[in-house]
């Protein structure tokens, strides 16, 4: 191949690859129907908090501001707080809470539910940390399987902070 034209081609098989690894939050695909046809906008994003503020505080600020870039957008933002991360939406995390200046954590998920983010925390995770249903904010529900698994279809796009 001619030593112009490889850097080239090396550089469209990358962008290819992007493509194909970036189409999979695209909304063309199977609905909850089985329709193959295009659905109504973007695609849904399932945000899995699994830190919380002792361990990594910086994850837990970023899955708030990237739950309202995901709301910012038009999408469908649903988080689900499992693993150490059931203390955030708790009275295990007092409410001035925060990362470095950012606003408190309790302050930017109650604005995100204000917004329409739907805050499911894990019982299975609750039980081993001590966090009751009643311990949970305003606009956080203790989740079943039928909740979580309906919140996730194809075409889903998941972040886990």
């Amino acid at each position: 191949m001619n030593r112009y034209l490889r850097p080239m081609s090396e550089g469209l098989g990358l962008i290819v690859i992007l493509l194909l690894t970036c189409g999979g939050c695209g909304r063309t695909s199977l609905n909850a129907h089985g329709d193959s046809s295009a659905m109504d906008g973007p695609a849904p994003v399932l945000i899995s908090v699994i830190s919380d503020m002792n361990s990594n505080p910086q994850a837990v600020d970023m899955a708030m501001k990237f739950a309202g870039f995901a709301l910012d957008e038009s999408r469908d933002v649903f988080m689900f707080f499992n693993v150490k991360g059931v203390s955030v939406p708790s009275s295990q995390l007092t409410d001035d809470t925060a990362f470095q200046e950012n606003a408190p954590v309790k302050e930017q998920l109650a604005q995100l539910i204000e917004r329409g983010a739907k805050v499911h925390v894990c019982p299975v995770c609750m039980k081993a940390l001590d966090v009751t249903a009643a311990d949970l904010m305003t606009g956080a529900e203790v989740t079943n399987r039928a909740a979580l698994f309906g919140a996730i279809e194809r075409g889903t796009c998941v972040f886990t902070y």
